[in-house]
Parts: structure tokens; sequence; C-alpha cells
């Protein structure tokens, strides 16, 4: 576990190769960033709020757990809110890509726009009536005026080893943080105070910013949906039960380590690549080592979004944001 942002020694000789590489990944993105607070590069406005939700490296870090939580806080505080993303591995043809079709499931009021080509996908949703924009996955997505810039960083491994791909896992460098207005230190669940603080003043450090908010949160189950049917299983109904478990996710071990704090007991595991499209053969694979151990199939909700069409029985597990404390003030995440 990484020590909140110290770098780690690189154990793998693959990366001691390529940490030059990182360097020069990373001194590209600061180039970049650094002709967009310029002025050489044009920022482009909405006529409504814009929050960013992103974060400083790849994999998951609870962005979609977080967009869909601010989604519904601005539902409740009376605005129309839409997500605009980049729609990173749509199928031909579809208008949503797993994430999208997740928060649409969820939140089926939701507007959402999906192109590479966020500034005119932005300008739609507003002719659709949004009046607040949430920018998934937007921290390096320059070209957009935000009014907030809330970043995701995971409480457990907050950087990885310090070093910008392919070296690492950061995108950009860690002073990148300089451009949060707050950070979500997400799966922090499991810290203690003192690590809690650790965490939070290294963050405060790296952003130059001793008034920083951060708030500690964690991806916390909320129930699971059966499938097909759509009937709502509570979480104590899992305790004890066998499970074979089917996921396409970033963390698999996050995923497997959630269903061990339900009181399941893991009878087997099928890990795929994230975003992958899952074959019939696959499915098959997995709802037939779920009846060989008297067990449940079940999955996540990204991967329910690519599972629609399976008729397999199966159990969907749902996650939802919830905060170790604290939550963001309204005013905080632009809703006033």
């Amino acid at each position: 576990m990484s020590d909140g942002g110290q770098l780690q020694p690189l154990a793998n000789p693959w990366r001691q190769a390529l940490w030059p590489l990182g360097l020069c990944y990373g001194a590209v993105a600061a180039l970049r960033n650094w002709t967009f607070d310029c002025g050489l590069r044009r920022v482009h406005r909405l006529p409504v709020r814009v929050v960013s939700v992103g974060n400083l490296t790849v994999g998951g870090t609870g962005k979609t757990p977080t967009v869909a939580w601010l989604c519904e806080l601005a539902r409740q505080h009376g605005r129309r809110p839409g997500v605009l993303a980049r729609g990173y591995r749509r199928e031909p043809g579809a208008l949503l890509n797993d994430e999208g079709t997740m928060l649409q499931a969820r939140l089926p009021w939701l507007l959402q726009e999906q192109d590479p080509d966020r500034v005119a996908a932005g300008a739609r949703l507003c002719a659709q009536g949004a009046d607040f924009v949430v920018l998934d996955d937007g921290f390096q997505h320059r070209r957009l005026h935000r009014d907030v810039d809330l970043l995701c960083v995971d409480a457990l491994q907050p950087f990885g080893n310090g070093l910008c791909l392919p070296a690492g896992d950061l995108r950009e460098f860690r002073s990148g943080l300089r451009r949060a207005d707050l950070a979500l230190l997400t799966r922090a669940a499991g810290l203690d105070r003192a690590q809690l603080q650790a965490r939070v003043a290294r963050i405060r450090v790296l952003a130059r910013d001793d008034d920083l908010p951060v708030f500690a949160c964690e991806h916390a189950p909320l129930d699971a949906l059966a499938r097909p049917g759509g009937a709502v299983v509570p979480l104590p109904a899992l305790r004890g039960r066998r499970a074979v478990l089917l996921s396409a996710i970033a963390r698999p071990q996050a995923f497997r380590h959630t269903c061990e704090q339900l009181g399941l007991e893991v009878a087997r595991e099928f890990r795929h690549r994230d975003h992958h499209r899952f074959s019939a053969a696959e499915v098959d694979a997995a709802a037939v080592a779920a009846r060989a151990a008297d067990a449940v199939l079940l999955t996540t909700e990204k991967d329910e979004a690519r599972l629609g069409a399976f008729a397999h029985e199966r159990l969907v597990l749902r996650i939802g944001l919830r905060f170790c404390g604290d939550a963001p003030a309204a005013a905080q995440v632009g809703l006033l």
C-alpha cells in the first residue's frame, strides 16, 4: 500500500526501464496544461455551470459513483443535470458506453451526451434543457471551462509509484493537484484516523493549498438487483450465500473484497479486462460454474450494462457513494 504519495520502489524491471518514457509523458502533459494556463489555447464556456469529475491516475477511483451522487444532489436542488463524457469504448452505433448505460439505468431522468468533441456535445446538452453539466472524466480535458474541478483520489493507492504512464499509473505529474477545487478521498473506510489525516495532509502539500477541501468517502453496497426480473434483494439476504463473481472492471479485487465484507463466500471468479465485451461462451461458463457450486452468479452494475442480452439468472450488486463524515456542501460543488 502506498503511504499517501511517496515514490514507491520500482520492483517491476519493465517499469524501471520505462521510467524515462514516463518522465517524457508527464512533461508533455505539463506543457499542454501550461498552454491552457497561459491562454495559448482557447477554453470554451457553456451557458450553465460545469463541474468536472476526474482523477490523476488510470483505473477506477470511483468517478462513476461520484457522478451519480452529484447528479442526484443537483436534482434535489431543483436542477436538471446532464452528464458529458467522451464515450470511451462505446460500441459502434451505440449512444452510450457501459458507464453511461449504468447511469441511465440508475437515473432514468438523466440527460447524457457522449462525444470526443465535448464542446459540441455540451452545447447539445444545454439545448436539451440541462442547466447543470457534469463533465465525466474531465480533469485533463481542458478545452471546456469548468466552474469546479472535483478530483477523485484512491485512499489506498493515491498515486501508485508516483510515475506517469507507461512506467506508472499517473496521467500527469502530481502537481496537477494544484488545479483541484476539492478532492474526494475514495475507498477511505478502511483507514484509521492517523492514516486518513496523513493522506489529507499529503494531498494538500502536493496541491500547495492548506485549505483544499478534502472529503473521505467509500463505495458502499446499496442492494442487489435480480436479473432478469428486477427484484431488489436486500444486503442481509446475501450473507452466508455462495457466489461466483463475473466482472470486467478496473479493480476486480475491490469487487471481491466488497462481496466478502457482505458475508458472501466466493466460490470462484471470472475476471476479464476492463470494458471487456462478454461472449456467450464466457457467460455460459460462469453460469455453469455457479450452478455446479450451488452459488449465485454475481456481477457489477457496470458489467450488467454489457450483460443485458443474456438470460442467465444473476444478481447485480449496486454501489453508491457514502461519506465518512461530512459531505461537500452544495456551494462547494457549484450548485449555489
